[in-house]
């Protein structure tokens, strides 16, 4: 009887083992199934973000190909309307338009705070908020005053605008320099052009290659006798060497972040990606860089403003720092007339591991 159950024993040993091992590969299987299941959601989930991503692309392509359709008709038509208008008049609607803007642009209207937080932190938020809406105002104002000039004879903008500082620009052609023109989004920065009409600066803008409203401003520029060189083409390299060789002044805009070679700088304290081409080209060519700034006066008119050639150091990024310091000076001496939606510090250094929910980086 013994032995029998000695038998026994092992053969229940072996049963209840194979138990555990059959419970093993059936928790395996189960784990294994919900394994795959888990990913089959996640490819769900990243197939429906990549579909919802090309969706939104596709609207987005879709949205800015209505706005080249309607916008550019629109704009070429609302200058005979403006042009109508006086001077004032055309200042008084425009701060209307800005208005609007205000209230409908929730998306500009977050990004104009966020950047302002940026570069005045010490600033109350209703000052803050208080600066942004003038931007909006001053904005609208803008485009009337150029809607109004683009109607009207070339001439018509010498009522509005002064000029000062041009002695600068004569003394560096008597000694045979190049002239090269910094500026950036301040004021009505296309009111520049007038100066060619009244000291005839011979002024040639380089550009990126645009179409719709922006193709406005390339006819606006021509108006007042501009002449706009598309950025990135070939040609574009030569007729800088003949602008600037023929005693011509070639003007960049460097105060945004757009896809080129550039390098990053301070600006308002935090590093922002600048576009290296006008350094390198002044360096290269040995020419003078002169500030210049369109500003609104508080009577409605505009100044436009040259200053002393900067000093520039050998290096690119330095010389870079230094054009960007003279930008910054110009923002600061009239805050609300720069472009604060502009998406400025949307690129971070490698060297920065901001997370992505940040609200600035959200904005920016």
């Amino acid at each position: 009887m013994a032995a029998c159950h000695g038998a026994l024993f092992p053969r229940r040993l072996i049963v209840e083992q194979a138990d555990v091992e059959q419970a093993d590969v059936e928790q395996a299987d189960a784990e294994q199934a919900d394994a795959e299941q888990a990913d089959a959601e996640q490819a769900d989930v990243e197939r429906a973000a990549v579909e919802q991503a090309e969706a939104a692309s596709r609207w987005k392509r879709w949205r800015r190909r209505l706005r080249t359709i309607w916008l550019e008709p629109a704009l070429r038509s609302m200058r005979f309307g403006f042009g109508a208008l006086t001077w004032g008049g055309a200042q008084r609607v425009g701060r209307m338009l800005g208005r609007l803007a205000w209230i409908v642009s929730g998306r500009d209207r977050s990004r104009a705070l966020a950047h302002l937080a940026i570069a005045f932190p010490e600033m109350p938020e209703t000052e803050r908020r208080l600066l942004a809406r003038r931007t909006f105002l001053h904005l609208g104002t803008a485009a009337a005053e150029l809607l109004h000039l683009w109607g009207r004879s070339p001439e018509t903008s010498l009522h509005h605008v002064r000029v000062e500082g041009f002695e600068i620009i004569e003394e560096l052609r008597r000694a045979k320099r190049a002239v090269f023109l910094l500026t950036a989004h301040c004021g009505n920065w296309e009111m520049l052009s007038t100066a060619n009409l009244s000291h005839g600066l011979g002024l040639t803008a380089m550009v990126r290659q645009v179409e719709g409203a922006a193709q406005v401003a390339e006819d606006l520029r021509a108006h007042f006798g501009s002449v706009t060189l598309p950025r990135g083409e070939r040609r574009a390299i030569s007729g800088m060497l003949r602008v600037l060789r023929s005693g011509g002044a070639l003007v960049m805009l460097l105060d945004q972040d757009i896809e080129t070679d550039g390098v990053w700088v301070p600006f308002f304290g935090r590093p922002a990606h600048t576009p290296t081409a006008g350094a390198d080209l002044a360096l290269r060519l040995g020419a003078a860089v002169v500030p210049v700034f369109s500003e609104r006066l508080n009577d409605g008119s505009h100044c436009v403003r040259f200053h002393p050639p900067l000093s520039l150091p050998d290096d690119i990024t330095e010389a870079t720092a230094v054009m960007t310091a003279a930008i910054e000076e110009q923002v600061r001496r009239r805050p609300e007339q720069w472009v604060w939606m502009h998406k400025r510090w949307r690129r971070r250094p490698p060297e920065e591991a901001l997370p992505r929910e940040h609200t600035e980086d959200r904005v920016t």
